[in-house]
């Protein structure tokens, strides 16, 4: 040890010159500083017991011995000793805390460095390699991988050696950080709040133990904007196509209607012949299937135009229950596989209302219960009123809904998931039929009863007011 080497050398030359002890004792003490500047508290401990056992040895009486005849000499050794252990602890610690401090300002320049090229990274691009690739060059690592918890994907730049994207996984499902410095690996979960959105995994660090957690948040960070990326997307990407699709039900709906109307002109001229009893009636079969197809067709541009705008009803005084039997006698008249049974609770009910758009709200609702609805079951229509609403019940019993699904069934184009591949459908029906409740002022929604193939919907309206208090009210 060259600190060893210096306190037998000062002895040596102290003794050949005859220094008096307070010039020995400082000599040690620049020593014994010098080595606490240069190694650690352990070995600067052992010079000061060498620099005290050879002041003891060669300096205080007896000479050439441990031993000290003279208590106040005890004293000063001690005193000594004490004093070059406090410097050397002192010198120590402030070396430490430089080095500390060092350390501190090279992950701040890192930090500044990987947020500063993560802002550069374009959106559609932050969770991938590009990411992983900033971490990688900045911390200086052999590979880093990223786990997105959302789409259970892996990304991985640089090479590993030891299964880093295993690794990584692992701990995204244990929801705990690991550190391996015999390997040089260290995994980090990633949160946003109490969330885990993910994991990442650096190998080859030279001090995979010391990662700061800042280096995580902004790992997690990347990963949400990613995401957030992604579901913007798709929402915009879902918008558009939902718009084709209605693009799409409307041109077929404007090209069907002038054959449509073209068979039924055809038709009214073979019926003005002489026709015999059973071309008459296949004659019927024909209008009546054609005017109801044509009907459809109708109410199939119609949703999709009011789909695509907003609604401003004309309101006028309505009576419900005319309206309501004038819809479910056209349903009836054109199947008779189902038992219809009407409820009244009020001889006449008045409630502000567009008449057509009520009309086709609860054209779907039949029609929805009619399609969803078993062969040779009873569907219930209920019309009365309670607390300034007018409340308009369908119900019928067939194709069980899914909790997980009686809201989405109104959303635009959405079908359940059991009933989509078996009966045809655009999934416009609910939606629209809602936005007119909506737009009324009122709301529609799906009530579970009875059975579990038992649903029932209640279309709320208020109350007829005579256009007295309703802005929207048409004279």
């Amino acid at each position: 040890m060259l600190s060893g080497f210096a306190i037998a050398s000062l002895t040596f030359v102290s003794l050949k010159l005859h220094f008096n002890d307070a010039t020995v004792v400082l000599l040690y003490l620049l020593v014994i500083v010098l080595q606490s500047l240069a190694g650690d508290w352990l070995s600067s401990a052992i010079v000061v017991v060498f620099a005290g056992a050879c002041l003891d040895f060669f300096f205080l009486p007896p000479l050439l011995s441990l031993q000290i005849s003279d208590p106040f000499n005890i004293l000063a050794l001690f005193v000594f000793l004490v004093i070059a252990l406090v410097v050397t602890r002192l010198v120590s610690k402030v070396r430490v805390e430089a080095q500390r401090a060092k350390s501190r300002g090279t992950q701040v320049e890192q930090l500044y460095e990987v947020a500063r090229r993560l802002v550069l990274v374009t959106s559609d691009q932050v969770g991938g390699a590009p990411t992983l690739k900033v971490f990688r060059e900045v911390l200086g690592a052999a590979a880093v991988c990223l786990f997105d918890a959302s789409t259970a994907a892996l990304e991985m730049d640089g090479t590993s050696q030891l299964g880093l994207g295993e690794r990584t996984r692992q701990a995204y499902v244990a929801g705990g950080d690991t550190d391996e410095p015999a390997h040089g690996v260290s995994v980090r979960c990633l949160r946003i709040g109490s969330v885990t959105i993910g994991a990442i995994g650096f190998e080859g660090l030279p001090q995979p133990e010391a990662l700061p957690a800042a280096f995580s948040v902004l790992a997690a960070a990347a990963l949400e904007r990613a995401q957030n990326f992604r579901r913007v997307s798709r929402e915009a990407a879902e918008a558009q196509a939902e718009i084709f699709r209605t693009a799409i039900l409307d041109a077929l709906a404007h090209e069907f209607k002038t054959p449509l109307a073209t068979i039924l002109a055809v038709i009214g001229g073979i019926r003005s012949q002489r026709l015999e009893p059973e071309q008459v009636e296949m004659a019927d079969m024909i209008e009546f299937e054609v005017s109801r197809l044509s009907r459809l067709t109708t109410r199939l541009l119609r949703t999709a135009r009011l789909d695509r705008e907003e609604l401003k009803p004309r309101l006028k005084p309505v009576d419900i229950i005319p309206l309501v039997e004038r819809v479910v006698h056209r349903y009836v008249s054109q199947s008779h596989e189902r038992r219809v049974a009407i409820t009244y609770h009020s001889k006449s009910i008045e409630a502000p209302a567009d008449r057509p758009l009520l009309d086709l709200a609860l054209t779907q609702l039949l029609d929805n219960a009619f399609k969803y609805s078993l062969p040779g079951s009873a569907i219930t229509i209920s019309v009365q009123l309670e607390e300034g609403f007018v409340t308009i019940s369908v119900g019928n019993e067939g194709n069980s809904i899914a909790p997980d699904e009686q809201d989405r069934i109104f959303e635009r184009f959405y079908r359940g998931a059991r009933v989509r591949n078996l009966i045809s459908g655009t999934g416009l029906g609910l939606h629209v039929a809602r936005k007119i409740a909506g737009a009324h002022g009122g709301s529609l929604d799906l009530v579970k009863e009875g059975p579990s193939t038992r649903v029932v919907f209640f279309l709320k309206l208020p109350v007829s007011n005579h256009g007295r208090d309703n802005p929207n009210t048409a004279d």
